[in-house]
């Protein structure tokens, strides 16, 4: 299989802070390396390394995802608590920061290198040699628009070190506008000249340039004032660009899943067997899962259990594996969805799908159904047993079976009525063995090379295997006494404590419902997981849905909703079975902004966005953070500082005028 080989190594540039320190190797002749098309190649390739870093990594999760109304820290400094929490310790020593402002413009480094050659070509000549530096053009401008975004106007680096050398000791800010300037311009020649498709997966073309083009368009919006000429200028190019690039989908080499009767197009787009070869995918971060041949080899994907319930504490007893394939491995759990996006951005109903599930039906306190699929595509609620589990009478107790309904005690005849044969206490083993797992799941794992065990393998069709259900609707707490699972509904995973300063929205009341939550899964393609810590699947970094949604955003903010209405329906009729979509449509009164922004919760929560979403639309402030059911952590969002990150220290530590250049703040 194809991939990219990275070849930072072979490069005379070694790129820190803001691509301002040069090493010079004697021996090698810059102008003869880049002037080759083998040079070229290798610069090129060089471009999208960094890009790793960024996505399925903890420092770009923390800078783009966390510190939102989506997601809480599972503590209150649990994790980077300094960064997502916006509190005192945030300075411009974070060590995060520095990682991402580095990876950020090591990226631009090697792009300016490959534009600067870009006409010196010995044995290409400029115009044979446009499709391959097009896509350094896009790589600057993907990279541009998160340097702007997370540290507002510093550095606009447009020249390559490798021809021109340290010109300045100085840091020269750059405004935003100029930023956005060049952005638009890199991501035009970009779209203009890649090719529709390319041999190699992993890297930009067509669709993706005109998919990030169309995001840089409506993020520049927020540069000008509501009704003004600018603003709705900007939204226009973004409506037209994200409209050309959905319109002519198939020539684009892209397109929705249609949805069919058992299947909506969501649940395809998240597929396994769709995980690398994916028609709405317009970029993605490719990992080689083959040979394991990327920057930090087989060490990749284990992000995702830090948004993973912690399966050690409760629901072990339960007889879930705290260490499997499927879940991972118990954790301190970094970060968790917020109330706000599991109540109010998803519908806290029943998925249908449930619903046929009597034991599941009897749990829900309503038997109201929502046909939108996208919850259950992006969150573990129900866990399995690894292996036969009988519970006691002691556990019984601790986790509230078996109660009087009047007194809400432990109730013995309710226990000898639910619980009083060991069949009534026993949770069935859902795990699959080796011969088990060869039969039901043939070719998975092939590259692993026979490394990946499946001794906790859980079973999900195994329905007496079901040990923990934790949806994000409400649930019958009585009907809950009486089963065996442990069902916590979401009232009773978010809530009130009484006494105390964490606001609804913060832990359970009930210390041994603490632990417990949906565990969002969208990282963990169950194809591409070898081990309980490594998968290698590729990440999506631009979908098209999200092209869909700016379509309808853009068409908001430039003036003309109507046009736009059936690009949110495309993507609501999308997260459904065919016999559902006409119950997801949404209507011209749900045109507007906050139901935008409600909507890209659904479709693209964890996918490293949400913090440029809120930039974007004026909710990155103290007031809306502040709302209930959001993280009951960010207690003091300063709206004149926050909006921006540190300038890391590191890099003021370069320059000769690190006074003058400034903190942002910090």
């Amino acid at each position: 299989m194809k991939k990219i080989i990275y070849a930072g190594a072979a490069m005379i540039l070694t790129l820190g802070a803001c691509s301002l320190d040069e090493t010079n190797y004697a021996a090698l002749d810059t102008e003869k390396v880049y002037s080759t098309q083998a040079g070229m190649n290798a610069i090129v390739n060089s471009c999208y390394e960094n890009v790793y870093y960024m996505y399925g990594k903890v420092d770009g999760i923390d800078l783009m995802e966390m510190g939102t109304d989506l997601w809480k820290n599972g503590g209150r400094n649990s994790g980077h608590g300094d960064l997502t929490n916006y509190n005192e310790n945030l300075t411009p020593s974070s060590g995060v920061i520095k990682t991402v402002w580095n990876s950020l413009y090591a990226i631009v480094g090697y792009c300016n290198t490959a534009i600067a050659y870009k006409d010196k070509g010995v044995d290409f000549d400029s115009e044979s040699i446009k499709p391959k530096v097009a896509e350094a053009y896009f790589l600057r401008g993907f990279a541009n628009y998160h340097i702007v975004e997370q540290w507002g106007g510093v550095v606009l680096q447009k020249e390559s070190l490798a021809s021109s050398g340290v010109s300045s000791e100085k840091g020269i800010r750059s405004t935003e506008d100029e930023f956005y300037n060049q952005i638009i311009s890199d991501l035009k020649f970009a779209a203009e000249n890649l090719p529709i498709k390319q041999g190699e997966r992993g890297r930009a073309s067509r669709k993706a340039a005109l998919g990030m083009l169309a995001k840089a368009y409506l993020q520049c919006t927020r540069l000008y004032a509501d009704g003004s000429a600018e603003r709705k200028d900007y939204a226009d190019s973004a409506f037209q660009c994200a409209t050309e690039l959905i319109d002519n989908a198939s020539q684009y080499d892209c397109g929705l899943y249609a949805s069919t009767a058992t299947k909506s197009g969501d649940a395809q787009m998240w597929d396994d067997d769709n995980n690398k070869n994916n028609k709405e995918v317009l970029f993605t971060e490719a990992i080689d899962h083959e040979t394991g041949n990327n920057p930090e080899w087989w060490n990749r994907g284990r992000t995702c259990q830090y948004y993973m319930m912690n399966i050690g504490s409760q629901a072990q007893n339960f007889g879930v594996s705290g260490s499997g394939l499927r879940y991972g491995r118990a954790n301190a759990t970094v970060w968790g969805p917020t109330l706000y996006l599991l109540k109010d951005c998803f519908e806290p109903k029943m998925q249908k799908s449930d619903a046929t599930n009597e034991e599941l039906k009897g749990f829900a306190k309503s038997k109201d159904v929502t046909p939108d699929t996208r919850f259950a595509q992006a969150f573990y609620y129900k866990y399995y047993a690894a292996g036969q589990t009988t519970l006691g009478k002691e556990l019984l107790t601790r986790y509230k079976k078996a109660v009087n309904e009047e007194s809400g005690q432990f109730d013995e005849n309710e226990y000898k009525k639910y619980f009083g044969t060991l069949a009534k206490r026993r949770i069935a083993k859902a795990a699959l063995p080796g011969v088990d797992y060869n039969i039901k799941y043939p070719g998975k794992h092939y590259y692993a090379g026979g490394q990946a065990s499946t001794e906790n393998l859980e079973d999900e069709s195994v329905s007496d295997g079901l040990a923990v259900y934790t949806p994000n609707w409400e649930l019958d707490t009585l009907e809950t006494t009486k089963s065996k699972r442990l069902a916590v509904g979401i009232d009773n995973q978010y809530e009130m404590r009484t006494g105390e300063s964490e606001p609804y929205g913060g832990r359970a009341a009930y210390s041994y419902f603490r632990s417990l939550q949906p565990s969002w899964k969208k990282w963990r393609a169950f194809k591409y997981t070898y081990t309980n810590q490594y998968c290698m699947m590729d990440i999506p970094i631009i979908r098209l849905t999200d092209i869909y949604l700016i379509a309808a955003e853009a068409s908001i903010v430039a003036g003309y909703p109507q046009e736009g209405i059936k690009y949110l329906n495309a993507v609501r009729r999308h997260a459904a079975v065919s016999g559902d979509a006409a119950q997801m449509d949404a209507t011209t009164n749900d045109m507007t902004i906050d139901y935008i922004l409600k909507e890209r919760a659904r479709e693209l929560c964890g996918e490293q966005w949400r913090w440029y979403d809120l930039k974007r639309t004026g909710k990155l402030t103290a007031e809306y953070l502040s709302t209930p059911g959001m993280n009951p952590y960010i207690t003091t969002f300063d709206n004149s500082r926050h909006i921006v990150r540190p300038v890391p220290q590191q890099f003021l530590d370069q320059i000769a005028n690190p006074d003058e250049f400034g903190t942002n703040g910090y």
